[in-house]
């Protein structure tokens, strides 16, 4: 992934850009960087709920990045994201399941 913002990065500056389309350009980026967070942030409090009190919340993190590897840096914005989630999570009942109880022991 660094690679490509990397050579996107290069890309633009051999590229003679307005002011107004390259911040149109890194807001666009930015936005899309937020998306992916929230998607993974999503699908681990998913993950996190279906497994439910089955596994610890660490091993559930661990879980998740086996599944699905991720880049360092967005790793760990969606762990700070699911974390600063969890509270509102578990006021909606999450982390409840019991159906995979003997599995991950």
């Amino acid at each position: 992934m660094l690679d490509d913002q990397t050579d996107m990065f290069n890309w633009l500056r051999r590229r003679r850009l307005s002011p107004e389309a390259r911040r149109k350009l890194l807001i666009l980026a930015a936005r899309s960087e937020e998306a992916i967070i929230d998607t993974h942030a999503r699908n681990l409090l998913d993950l996190l709920q279906t497994l439910g009190e089955e596994v610890d919340l660490n091993r559930g993190i661990e879980l998740y990045s086996e599944m699905v590897p991720l880049d360092e840096s967005i790793a760990g914005a969606v762990t700070n994201r699911v974390l600063s989630r969890l509270e509102g999570y578990a006021e909606k009942g999450g982390r409840e399941a019991r159906r995979y109880r003997h599995v991950f022991r």
